[in-house]
């Protein structure tokens, strides 16, 4: 009898490790669709609000299924499948009623193209994770949830669109790279490699500090800096590493000279 309720119990808390993941990505999935009715409402400050709530849910879910060592192909695919609602349709049906629905043509094609990069990207980071070929330092192209805060990021610091007629082509222009930088090859810092109990991380610790400290004094305008400047980064650094290899082959061919 003992043994028995032993074995049940074991079982009982094998199945709690499995659901509390699944629970995190589906308030994720839930948080992108409240996002998506009070955009549609008009409400787009906490529209966007719904989509930083959605992203926080994103970044729980998968380190608690690696702290609980209970990933599985299901839970990648319904992670993914939350993803595209809220850091895909969300943001895009956010940006087009905000700025972009005076150009419905051209809005409606550019807020599709986010979707469809960020679509893109997820297909590409399954694929590659299915195979083990994944780099725990680096991403490859702009994580969906970091492109879809850009956007957020954006309507949050105006509030209101500015009524210059430049502002829709400039946001427009945005979520065109936006969706680029989703497709392309270039390595972002994933974190995932911090060690908080290594001495050579504590400086990336003091920066965390300082970034939640900039957030809780000025939200807005750090959100919308942290959010530009990772999604510049990989443009920066894939320039960076082009220009290193240049140098080191220049340098060769001299000296083979």
């Amino acid at each position: 009898m003992k043994k028995g309720t032993g074995r049940t119990r074991r079982v009982r808390n094998l199945n709690l490790v499995f659901f509390i993941p699944s629970v995190l990505t589906m308030l994720n999935l839930y948080f992108g669709f409240v996002s998506m009715n009070f955009a549609v409402k008009g409400r787009f400050d906490i529209s966007s609000l719904f989509i930083i709530l959605a992203t926080f849910m994103d970044l729980m879910d998968g380190r608690t299924a690696r702290a609980l060592r209970s990933t599985s192909p299901l839970g990648r695919e319904l992670d993914s499948l939350a993803d595209i609602v809220s850091f895909g349709v969300a943001p895009s049906l956010l940006i087009y009623l905000w700025a972009l629905k005076n150009f419905p043509k051209l809005g409606f094609f550019v807020s599709f193209l986010f979707i469809a990069g960020g679509a893109i990207r997820l297909a590409r980071y399954n694929v590659i994770t299915s195979k083990g070929i994944s780099s725990k330092k680096h991403f490859v192209g702009l994580p969906i949830p970091s492109a879809s805060v850009v956007l957020v990021s954006t309507v949050l610091f105006f509030e209101h669109p500015p009524e210059s007629r430049l502002f829709p082509i400039i946001l427009g222009a945005i979520v065109f790279f936006l969706s680029f930088l989703m497709i392309s090859k270039m390595k972002y810092r994933s974190f995932k490699d911090v060690n908080l109990k290594s001495k050579r991380h504590y400086l990336t610790l003091f920066f965390f500090s300082i970034a939640l400290s900039a957030l809780a004094a000025w939200p807005t305008k750090t959100l919308l800096f942290l959010a530009y400047g990772y999604a510049i980064s990989g443009p920066i650094f894939s320039l960076v590493s082009f220009l290193k290899d240049r140098f080191r082959t220049a340098e060769e061919n001299e000296q083979e000279v």
